[in-house]
């Protein structure tokens, strides 16, 4: 095929593997829905279950107690650490930042008090400024106009001219003195809006810290109460211990042993999701690095197609041989994307979902088949141009 043909070619299969990255993309967007309505069922049971078991330690089978005994010296380390953390790092830290903004928030306001005064000065003695200049402007209008009158104006000529003269140096001053109360009234204004906006974001900063001292106060409070952090400690161990719970259990409480065995049928099927989640996720991670790769190759055609153009009077036109293998690789494309296009079906299936990639990240998308296709398509390239 000519390069025209091949870009033609690699635009649909770079169209074709993002079809079914679409595809594999609404999968996971239902992976995801199913596994949250799933994972609150799980934790529900799972929270319900750890008070039961609190309360029922002699009913355990010897394997289950053993387990949980192997576990609380390690949970009781883990509180006793966070409670030093908490005491000596995160809380006076959140105390810390909260002083602080308090600080900066009483500093803004004390500012805004001391520049109150020195402005109210200035307008103050602005306004007695503009109050005698309006009164001596307004004896010069009368003075020009009484001597304005019948013949007073050829008879004051000199007057009347040394009144207008002094009387625009008035009116240049009564400006001089509006401009400045404008800009005294209008940095009040400005620092004043400032400091009311500044003043929020403080506040609003300062709540929260003040709310992450609670948490963390009552969280210390909590630690530092040994029988109180005995408890949470057992059931911190005791949730860990059910959590991972995969094997049946029996003990001397058939109600119990129901119980369990619905934690553990909820474990395997949390596990079921966390192998699609990852099948699935893994997928589109690979598609995409593989469409990545077929887009530089495209651009390496086109960069060879436009020299051939530019430089058409002495480079022979190019003919690509497409290898089988990257013939045959995306070949697959098509078949792929029709076999997920039920996403509701397969999202309730997450363990028939990874069972069914295995097989194609063995072999068709495997590392070294990828790596084979993209290695005959570098080898096409050169021998397309060994003749340049």
């Amino acid at each position: 095929m000519n390069a025209k043909q091949l870009l033609q070619y690699l635009d649909r299969q770079t169209l074709a593997i993002a079809d079914l990255i679409n595809q594999l993309d609404e999968i996971q967007v239902v992976f995801n829905a199913q596994f949250d309505a799933f994972k609150a069922r799980h934790d529900t049971e799972l929270d319900r279950l750890t008070d039961r078991i609190a309360s029922q330690l002699h009913n355990l089978s010897p394997e289950l107690r053993a387990a949980i005994d192997d576990r609380l010296p390690s949970e009781q380390r883990h509180l006793e650490e966070r409670r030093q953390l908490v005491k000596e790092e995160y809380l006076p830290k959140r105390q810390q930042a909260a002083d602080e903004l308090l600080r900066r928030a009483q500093a803004e306001l004390a500012e805004l008090r001391a520049l109150n005064p020195e402005l109210d000065r200035q307008e103050e003695q602005l306004k007695i400024e503009k109050t005698q200049l309006e009164s001596h402007l307004a004896e010069l209008n009368d003075e020009i106009r009484r001597h304005s009158r019948g013949i007073g104006t050829v008879l004051h000529f000199r007057a009347i001219t040394r009144a207008d003269r002094e009387r625009h140096q008035v009116i240049g001053k009564l400006d001089m003195v509006n401009q400045s109360l404008y800009t005294v009234r209008h940095e009040w204004e400005s620092r004043h809006q400032q400091m009311l906006a500044s003043q929020a974001k403080l506040q609003e900063k300062w709540q929260l810290e003040t709310i992450a001292v609670a948490r963390l106060q009552t969280e210390l409070d909590q630690l530092s109460d040994a029988a109180g952090c005995d408890d949470l400690a057992l059931r911190r161990t005791i949730r860990h211990v059910l959590d991972a719970l995969k094997e049946p259990q029996h003990t001397s409480d058939s109600e119990l042993d129901a119980s369990l065995q619905e934690m553990i049928e909820l474990n395997i099927h949390t596990d079921t999701f966390h192998e699609g989640l990852a099948s699935v996720g893994g997928m589109i991670g690979l598609l995409r690095g593989i469409n990545n790769g077929m887009q530089a190759i495209r651009q390496s055609v086109q960069g060879l197609y436009d020299e051939q153009r530019m430089h058409s009077a002495y480079l022979k036109p190019l003919s690509f041989n497409l290898p089988a293998r990257v013939e045959a690789f995306h070949k697959q494309w098509p078949e792929l994307t029709q076999r997920y296009t039920d996403q509701d079906e397969i999202g309730n299936h997450p363990a028939q979902f990874s069972t069914a990639v295995k097989p194609l990240l063995e072999e068709p998308l495997s590392e070294a088949n990828i790596s084979g296709v993209f290695e005959d398509l570098g080898d096409m390239l050169k021998q397309a141009t060994a003749a340049w």
